[in-house]
């Protein structure tokens, strides 16, 4: 097996692997006192946005760790794979709606973890600001 990492940002975030020739999203998720994680395939295109893009790459995460935390709320390969079109390919708008949604069904999860990882306001994430203004 050849493996090797493209994309690590920060202990403990998201890492993208080539294995094989195959473009891997490894998802660390801390669930109380266990870790997990998990693999999702992605394209090259989504490998460009996540190296490029550092919000982006911070929103997904975090709009999937939230869900992948217990095994009654993990999301199909299908939604995993509509998350990971509409946060890295979407225009900002769809992406702040759908992460204010997220987010409140998640009682502010997902914006808590961007704050953490990110250092952006939960406040302005939670009235639907997500990407940074400037």
């Amino acid at each position: 097996m050849n493996e090797h990492i493209l994309l690590r940002r920060k202990s403990f975030a998201p890492l993208v692997i080539q294995r094989d020739g195959a473009l891997l999203y490894y998802l660390p998720v801390e669930s109380g006192h266990m870790s997990l994680s998990f693999e999702f395939p992605i394209s090259r295109e989504h490998y460009q946005v996540l190296s490029e893009d550092e919000e982006r790459y911070y929103f997904l995460f975090s709009a999937l760790h939230h869900p992948f935390q217990l095994a009654q709320t993990r999301l199909s390969a299908g939604e995993v794979t509509g998350y990971f079109s509409l946060i890295l390919l979407d225009d900002k708008a769809e992406v702040e709606t759908f992460l204010t949604q997220k987010d409140r069904e998640s009682n502010g999860a997902i914006s808590n973890l961007v704050q953490i990882f990110f250092g952006r306001n939960a406040s302005d994430m939670r009235e639907g600001k997500w990407f940074c203004q400037a």
